[in-house]
């Protein structure tokens, strides 16, 4: 099997795999997320195999190159909306981090301890 043959069928395998990390990326599965990328990291290292060899020619190996972009792209912005959705959450939580408890410190003075709590209890 020749080089552009060989590389042909890790980029279908890079996109199928792709595919299934943008699955896992919706339903919010970080436990498939792991196993997914691993898969990723091994075919990027068969793809370093072929360093220095030109395929700007292959009209099908440039169209897959453009297909993994487009997925890549996808499942980035997956990703962010995600980091960003539980960011608003934790804000949301943490929103009731103020001063309720009056407690004396070491020196006998009086001041306000936070209350340790993540849950956000006013209404």
């Amino acid at each position: 099997m020749n080089s552009s043959k060989k590389m042909l069928v890790i980029l279908k395998e890079l996109i199928k795999v792709l595919g299934d990390e943008k699955q896992v990326l919706i339903k919010n599965d970080a436990v498939a997320l792991a196993g997914i990328v691993e898969k990723k990291n091994g075919l990027i290292g068969k793809i370093e195999e072929f360093k220095g060899i030109d395929f700007s020619q292959d009209e099908e190996i440039r169209g897959l190159a453009g297909q993994i972009n487009q997925l890549q792209e996808t499942n980035l912005l997956l990703t962010k909306q995600a980091l960003g959705f539980q960011e608003q959450i934790f804000k949301a939580l943490a929103k009731n981090n103020t001063s309720r408890y009056n407690t004396y410190s070491s020196k006998g003075q009086m001041y306000g301890q936070k209350e340790v709590s993540i849950v956000d209890q006013s209404v």
